[in-house]
């Protein structure tokens, strides 16, 4: 298997007949409205990959459908040279719909489906679709070598799937991708706080997977982004969790791990040492922002309210009937005016903020007429203005709330799922035993936040469960109530070990705050 590494998360793995690309992104006007830029820069290199991949019989994978995964520019300028197009089998159709319209004939692969090249090679594909989450990763075989693509798919939880299978060559992603903390209105100490945990967190998600699988090698992939268009500290500050290769080094670097470091263009060489790829510099952030093109910048857009309250009517029409637990009030807010939405009774209201009497419960996004003016658009997807970075964020309590989460993320057309296969996560039991003290718990199987299996958790020093694929933590002495949401996984103490379903012993790892 030979492999090139063109930026983000885009390789391309070939034979001398075959090859596939996976996530090709190369615009050099961003992901996310021109939020997001890759990071080295790779967009002088589509011709770089053209040549490499004449001639040959292409395949490309797209994981998911995220504009720095699924970049429509670059797959319109690619579309001569591709065979065909594979992709997961998710509920929601957008992605498939999508490709399509360039004009890809796809392939949809539904969970542990594999799809053959060859007599001998192929591509598996392992699926997360509950709630707001459509993401994959990617089982790829070629010439007897096997490399697994996990890009920024959670799915830790599943890898003891190939603990007994030879992994030559894993990518995972080991920055984060989300606004939280950085877009939040929080103290300064508490956002670097929280951005050590959520790093750390990840981290320790990583070591688990590599004494997991055992690669010959690791490819850090899939991030960090930049973000020049925005404020310095999203790119290069430390209340975020957009960290980069450098700290990834020193954090790992002790553990044994054939940490392997490519630029874009760069084919790998096994005998080769690599170095990390260290954070830009404010100089080569200006210099790279004097490049490059904010979509976001150029664009005009007129603030239409009764455009924005119809859009959120549609959404909470969408949800009518299912009930859940009590919701925060969602407040949108643009200087003093604003909308008040009520998940509870489905409602959305005008609000004045000059002399407004905020409830006990609310998540509040504030931002540009011009940033609603973009949610107030059928055309523009909700979750990819979120991911733009340029709202800010206040909640009272400091909490998660699963449920506004969908209701934010979600598209028109996949809400009502999101929350319902959420409201209809398998309440199956199984009895854990705490290695802290002992004592064992009977709790849910399923994480009640994405649906992960916690036969796979672990604990941390305190005594708190974690789930294996985004690190919440479970406190098992207070019902198994989650510590950063409003979720429980309903624990309860029981006298022994005898299990309902199935008993599983879980080992000790080391806090996620430490």
């Amino acid at each position: 298997m030979n492999i090139t590494f063109y930026g983000h998360n885009c390789f391309v793995l070939s034979s001398k007949k075959t090859c596939l690309i996976i996530d090709p992104w190369f615009s050099n006007e961003g992901a996310f409205f021109g939020s997001w830029f890759q990071w080295p820069v790779n967009h002088q290199l589509l011709n770089t990959l053209v040549k490499e991949i004449e001639g040959k019989k292409v395949f490309l994978y797209i994981s998911h459908e995220h504009q720095d995964h699924f970049d429509i520019k670059t797959l319109k300028k690619i579309k001569p040279l591709i065979y065909k197009s594979i992709i997961p089998s998710y509920f929601d159709k957008y992605l498939k719909n999508q490709i399509e319209k360039i004009g890809y004939p796809v392939v949809e692969l539904k969970d542990s489906e594999a799809h053959f090249f060859t007599s001998n090679d192929f591509i598996q594909v392992f699926t997360i679709d509950t709630g707001v989450n459509h993401d994959s990763m990617a089982l790829v075989k070629i010439n007897n070598k096997t490399f697994l693509n996990q890009n920024d798919c959670k799915i830790f939880d599943r890898l003891s799937y190939f603990s007994s299978k030879q992994i030559n060559y894993y990518a995972v992603q080991f920055s984060g991708a989300t606004w939280h903390p950085i877009c939040y209105e929080i103290d300064k100490k508490k956002k670097i706080k929280i951005s050590k945990q959520k790093v750390n967190s990840k981290l320790i998600a990583i070591k688990n997977a590599l004494k997991i699988l055992q690669p010959e090698f690791y490819f850090p992939s899939a991030g960090p982004a930049i973000f020049p268009f925005l404020k310095q500290n999203f790119s290069l500050g430390n209340d975020n969790i957009f960290i980069h290769q450098t700290e990834l080094d020193m954090l790992l670097s002790k553990q044994n791990i054939k940490l392997t470091y490519l630029k874009p263009g760069e084919k790998f060489n096994s005998q080769k040492k690599t170095k990390p790829i260290p954070a830009p510099t404010k100089s080569q952030l200006q210099i790279i922002k004097s490049s490059l093109k904010c979509k976001y910048l150029i664009d005009k857009n007129l603030l239409d309210i009764k455009l924005l309250e119809n859009a959120i009517k549609y959404r909470l029409n969408e949800i009518k009937g299912l009930i859940f637990e009590s919701c925060p009030i969602l407040i949108f807010k643009w200087g003093f005016k604003g909308l008040e939405i009520n998940l509870n009774t489905k409602q959305v209201s005008r609000a004045n903020f000059k002399n407004y009497n905020y409830p006990n419960k609310f998540v509040e996004i504030s931002g540009s007429k011009k940033y609603f003016s973009l949610m107030a658009n059928p055309k523009y997807r909700w979750q990819d203005i979120y991911l733009s970075f340029r709202a800010k964020v206040r909640r009272e309590p400091d909490i998660f709330n699963t449920f506004i989460n969908i209701f934010l993320f979600s598209d028109i057309s996949n809400i009502r799922k999101g929350f319902e296969t959420t409201l209809n996560i398998d309440n199956e039991k199984i009895i854990i035993i705490n290695p802290n003290n002992g004592k064992n718990y009977e709790i849910n199987r399923y994480c009640p936040h994405n649906g992960a299996d916690l036969k796979n958790a672990r604990f941390d020093n305190k005594g708190n469960l974690i789930c294996p694929r985004h690190s919440w933590l479970f406190d098992l002495d207070k019902k198994g109530v989650c510590l950063s949401s409003n979720v429980t996984i309903n624990a309860r103490e029981i006298e022994n070990s005898i299990t309902l379903c199935e008993s599983v012993n879980i080992h000790l790892t080391k806090n996620v705050s430490d």
